[in-house]
């Protein structure tokens, strides 16, 4: 049994580095259009992906978010070493996770997501794409990799990417899952 849960845990953390990783890809050929600056993009769909990973996956999901981010930091910043890669990473997905956290307690969402409501969604991505873009921009700073002079911008800039690359993930999920067919019911 022990082994069962680990290998399905394991599995989810390969699964949101995947996603991560890939949805990272997809969202590198807008960067002619949405491109802000280094690591920043005015419209990032993987935001989404590591919101709705640490949401349903907990630890799992953050830990496959930091995999797939850190597996794509040489291909957007190949100059940055991975002394700074590791905590890039580290701090995006923890900040994530902690937004996610303390959204879900000031609303009182369970942890199995029994009482989250569709509205919440919004409220949860502004709470976690403040936290995120604030602390990961500090440490853009605090490691001499942006000017400080730039860091309201770059924050704002960063808040407004993760959160409409999230709000356009959330749409495009509840899209498809209004196409797929539903589930015939049965009236006894």
């Amino acid at each position: 049994m022990a082994m069962h849960v680990r290998l399905e845990q394991v599995g989810l953390a390969v699964l949101a580095a995947a996603a991560y990783y890939v949805t990272f890809t997809l969202n590198q050929y807008l960067d002619p259009w949405f491109l802000h600056g280094q690591g920043i993009s005015l419209l990032f769909l993987p935001a989404g992906i590591k919101h709705v990973s640490i949401l349903l996956a907990g630890r799992w999901g953050a830990l496959g978010s930091f995999i797939g981010l850190l597996l794509m930091v040489p291909t957007f910043w190949p100059e940055l070493s991975m002394e700074q890669a590791i905590p890039y990473a580290a701090i995006s997905t923890v900040s994530t996770w902690a937004g996610i956290v303390l959204s879900m307690r000031l609303m009182g969402i369970r942890s199995d997501l029994g009482n989250l409501k569709l509205l919440q969604l919004p409220v949860i991505d502004l709470v976690t794409t403040l936290l995120h873009a604030a602390l990961t921009n500090s440490f853009f700073v605090l490691a001499g990799l942006k000017e400080v002079t730039d860091w309201n911008i770059n924050t704002l800039a960063m808040m407004v990417g993760d959160y409409l690359g999230s709000l356009c993930l959330m749409v495009i999920l509840f899209l498809t899952l209004q196409w797929l067919p539903r589930k015939a019911v049965r009236t006894p």
